[in-house]
């Protein structure tokens, strides 16, 4: 509940007062769009710190450039065909599987990890 009507408060951002206010933020993706994921994929505690972070370091004095969001997810495996892509999660560290200690091709104990998140903005998408 709470990480939707943050996920809403960021998106009538986007849409209204952000046109107004030009492009100032010095990061890819935009601090905006940056809190966006970070409340859809983190707990919001955790997301409004990592927001609170960002914005402030997105000033003259930080260099800015591409930085893609990071949390910790436990991944669990969908053997389905995927309709659409909306975001790649991009391991941080490659876990490596031993395959005799995987029982049916599954993985026991799914741990955490850490990935990044990179929005999908293909042609397609946009539908």
């Amino acid at each position: 509940m709470l990480k939707q009507f943050c996920v809403k408060i960021i998106s009538f951002y986007q849409s209204f007062i952000s046109p107004s206010l030009g492009m100032t933020c010095r990061y890819y993706p935009s601090c905006s769009e940056y809190s966006k994921q970070i409340f859809m994929f983190q707990n919001p505690c955790i997301a409004l710190w990592k927001t609170l972070t960002r914005v402030i370091s997105c000033n003259q004095f930080f260099k800015g450039g591409i930085a893609y969001p990071q949390v910790s997810l436990k991944i669990e495996p969908h053997f389905c065909s995927p309709n659409l892509v909306q975001y790649w999660l991009i391991p941080d560290k490659i876990q490596k599987y031993n395959p005799k200690n995987i029982p049916n091709g599954l993985p026991p104990n799914l741990q955490t990890q850490k990935v990044y998140i990179i929005k999908n903005y293909s042609k397609v998408s946009r539908v």
